[in-house]
């Protein structure tokens, strides 16, 4: 099962469009809540990284981020907090997918098939025992 499909339903569902761009291939995606807009880069250098940042673009329109500003007038801390809280949100969205998918409750393996980065492990963790 792929799960962008399912991730596509949920964005356009919220009114959201993804344009998915041919860009070069370390250009990273990005959001737009001003606009309801997500901009997916299709030659990402790891194809198996675009659910877990297509989830986490998502996941800021979820959370009304203003991601225009956000990391030209924000300060440090407060962009760690707008990504920590984005990162949240993205697991919220694919544990469920995760779950349709025929996999158990395994943070490891979650990581594993998302392509989520090792130092979310615990948030991981915390999110799938919340959800059972």
């Amino acid at each position: 099962m792929n799960p962008l499909p399912i991730l596509g339903k949920k964005a356009s569902d919220l009114g959201v469009k993804i344009g998915w761009l041919s860009l070069d291939k370390y250009t990273p995606p990005s959001a737009s809540t001003k606009y309801n807009k997500i901009a997916m880069n299709e030659n990402w250098h790891n194809q198996e990284e675009i659910p877990f940042q297509l989830a986490h673009e998502l996941a800021h329109i979820i959370n009304h981020d203003d991601c225009e500003m956000a990391f030209y007038h924000a300060s440090y801390s407060s962009q760690e907090r707008i990504e920590r809280e984005a990162n949240i949100e993205a697991i919220k969205l694919l544990i469920p997918i995760f779950k349709e998918m025929g996999y158990s409750n395994n943070p490891v393996t979650f990581m594993q098939v998302f392509h989520v980065p090792n130092y979310l492990f615990d948030n991981v963790t915390k999110i799938m025992k919340l959800s059972k």
